[in-house]
């Protein structure tokens, strides 16, 4: 049965506003004909009639009406059906023969009557869509998302049937979900329900090739089914000898969780790890509780040589600073004249050294001097007193990064270094005072700097800031060069005051490590902890941050962000948070399935450090495969919260006394109404037309204007 009628027609204009327009537009056209005498009364009342329509109508449509058309209709009640179509019913096992049972089962339900009844078929594994082409290719099972399409169609349906495994790997737990729905629910179990306990070692993610004095991070993945609420220690084994052991909690019925073992290497040589978990009695097997790795650690000492030509204190004090870090060789020689030198020949080092300092320089004419020349190793220079004269030759300007004029003398500084703001890495010093800190020796010259060089530290005289530079740094794109223009720094290591020694040390520390670092070394590498990840698993990515000097660096802000493959515009962006000495990590979250470009920039006081690039894959999801076992526990609590019936004994026969206790014998009449805007119809300024074109033709007839 259908009914039409006009419900209103504006919801703010009321009915005799509407009847006002109609009589003041029935008056203007009276009054605007009714001093026509020559016209017969019937043009002049069709006149009147039709300029009064015309006028009406357009008024009514700039009120902008509507009106409801209402439908009822007598339909039979409505079942809801919603069929699991996720991956972990494919499997067989057990009793369970997979997805030929699960059709069968599926082919008797289709069979069973359920007379007086309408069926809405859906499929659902994480979304759910109104379809019945069953492909078991679900990659999760969110059943909260079924739960809330039932919520938001409760008056269309009676009921519904959930036929699943009851096993939820996405989303909220279902149960809360079934609290707020005011209709029965009727779970038909399908599946397996043997438990099959078991814990596995599922991968292992290490560097196969690693450095002394550096530290490894080993990432172990672990899996387990069938121990809720249970522990296992997770063991890091070297030679066959505990070295840490790790406890992890299992939190559900199966589950899949990341932990990290971290070992530092102070030695070179192959290194024979395992990982052990041992195994418990109720296992299903043993045999993926322990798997073995072997790191390769090599040497990574910086290699020093120190070649001196002048015989002053500052030279051993140099020394002593190299030589306190044991992740430096130093290699000492002293040129005696005559290509002849005390401790190590330079031309018959068996390898290039990574860096060579200088404390003064050789005569131009001598070998050395060309043996200099010819090294593409960095440099660090010290000024010393009986050769000050060589650095105004111009055959040294472009290794010192500087040369000094006509050299008349030497003076006594002091550092100046509290108003200096030049981001250095050599100048991370701290905030001290140099005015109570020894004095140095420079010449007394004027120093030209090269195109490249940079001076960091400059001296104040007599008080009184100069332009003569005390620390010169030149980054060049095969090499770094350092030079250092003042003398008698042996007085800061014998200084009584701590943080007189405490500032040399660091301030050369520094010197000796940014100059040895290569200029195109990678301060930053960020990667994934696993090659490939799955749509279930949250992406976690660490980085490895060393600074300029080639140091572990710990107090960095490190920012990634994420992109799709093909875009530039990023998804997210994050904060790595730092874990110890060089390391950082960042937990992503879930992401579809798809290559992903992750882009990382480390900063510190406002200078980038270092960039890096990697990418992650996304495949499908496993974590169906994982638990198949059925969860019957679930489905039950679901039709017990929502008062339906769960059926586990698949006996289909028992649904219909079940639905028809739900309905009486009259039949459901339902109501629909749709709205009719007359504003968005054309046939209304059609009318118009007609009703204007029809005046116009008469008043033509009686040949009025």
């Amino acid at each position: 049965m259908v009914s039409q009628f006009i419900q209103g027609i504006s919801p703010v204009v009321p009915l005799i506003l509407i009847l006002f327009i109609f009589l003041l537009s029935l008056f203007i056209a009276w009054w605007t004909y009714q001093y026509l005498e020559s016209l017969s009364q019937l043009k002049k009342r069709t006149l009147i009639l039709l300029r009064a329509s015309s006028f009406f109508i357009l008024v009514i449509l700039l009120l902008n009406p509507y009106l409801l058309l209402e439908y009822s209709s007598d339909d039979s009640p409505q079942i809801a059906i919603y069929i699991d179509d996720s991956q972990s019913l494919s499997i067989e096992r057990g009793d369970y023969q997979g997805m030929t049972e699960y059709r069968e089962l599926l082919n008797r339900f289709n069979q069973t009557t359920l007379e007086g009844f309408e069926k809405s078929t859906f499929l659902f594994s994480d979304t759910v869509l109104q379809e019945d082409q069953l492909t078991l290719t679900g990659t999760r099972t969110n059943i909260n998302n079924v739960l809330e399409h039932i919520r938001l169609n409760e008056n269309r349906f009676k009921s519904a049937i959930l036929i699943s495994d009851g096993i939820v790997t996405q989303g909220r737990n279902p149960i809360f979900g079934a609290q707020n729905l005011t209709i029965p629910v009727i779970t038909i179990p399908v599946g397996d329900t043997t438990q099959v306990k078991d814990i596995a070692i599922a991968g292992i993610e290490y560097s196969q090739e690693t450095y002394t004095f550096t530290g490894e991070t080993i990432t172990v993945e672990v899996q387990q089914e069938g121990f809720l609420n249970e522990s296992s220690d997770v063991q890091l084994l070297l030679d066959g000898e505990i070295l840490e052991t790790k406890n992890i909690q299992y939190p559900a019925t199966s589950s899949s969780q990341i932990l990290e073992f971290y070992h530092e290497f102070n030695e070179p040589g192959f290194y024979n790890f395992q990982i052990n978990i041992p195994p418990k009695p109720e296992e299903f097997t043993d045999q993926n509780n322990q798997t073995s790795f072997t790191i390769e650690v090599q040497d990574d000492k910086t290699s020093i040589l120190s070649l001196s030509f002048d015989i002053h204190p500052d030279v051993s004090t140099i020394r002593r600073i190299i030589s306190s870090d044991q992740q430096n060789e130093l290699i000492t020689s002293t040129w005696i004249g005559n290509n002849r030198f005390l401790g190590n020949d330079p031309n018959t080092l068996a390898e290039e050294p990574d860096l060579i300092v200088l404390h003064g320089l050789p005569p131009i004419d001598s070998p050395i001097f060309q043996w200099i020349e010819d090294q593409q190793t960095p440099f660090l220079i010290f000024q010393s007193p009986n050769t000050t004269q060589l650095f105004s030759e111009r055959e040294f300007a472009e290794l010192t990064g500087y040369q000094l004029g006509s050299p008349t003398g030497t003076i006594d500084v002091q550092l100046d270094y509290q108003n200096n703001s030049i981001q250095h890495p050599i100048m991370e010093l701290g905030i001290i005072e140099t005015n109570r800190f020894p004095t140095l020796k420079m010449a007394r010259s004027d120093y030209n700097l090269s195109a490249l060089a940079q001076p960091l530290l400059v001296s104040s005289f007599e008080r009184l800031e100069n332009d003569f530079p005390v620390i010169i740094v030149t980054d060049a794109s095969n090499r770094r060069i350092s030079s250092v223009s003042a003398y008698g720094w042996y007085r800061f290591e014998q200084s009584p005051q701590p943080e007189v020694r405490q500032f040399f040390k660091t301030l050369f520390t520094n010197i000796i490590s940014w100059t040895s670092t290569s200029s195109d070394r990678r301060t930053l590498q960020i990667h994934p902890l696993k090659e490939f990840y799955t749509e279930n698993e949250i992406i976690r990515v660490r980085g490895e941050l060393y600074n300029e000097r080639g140091e572990p660096e710990p107090e960095a802000q490190i920012e990634i962000s994420v992109y799709q493959s093909d875009q530039d515009t990023p998804i997210q962006s994050f904060v790595m948070s730092h874990q110890q000495n060089e390391i950082y990590q960042a937990d992503l979250g879930n992401y579809p399935i798809g290559i992903y470009r992750l882009n990382a920039i480390a900063t510190r006081n406002e200078r980038i450090i270092g960039t890096a690039e990697s990418r992650v894959n996304v495949s499908e999801s496993i974590i169906e495969y994982i638990n198949t076992k059925r969860d019957d526990s679930t489905l039950r609590l679901i039709s017990e919260t929502t008062s339906g019936i769960m059926l586990g004994d698949l006996n289909f026969e028992r649904l219909m006394p079940f639905l028809n206790s739900l309905t009486n014998e009259e039949t459901d009449q339902r109501v629909s109404n749709n709205f009719y805007y007359l504003s968005r119809s054309g046939y209304w300024f059609l009318l118009v037309l007609i009703l204007l074109s029809t005046e116009w033709l008469i008043r033509r007839s009686a040949s009025l204007p």
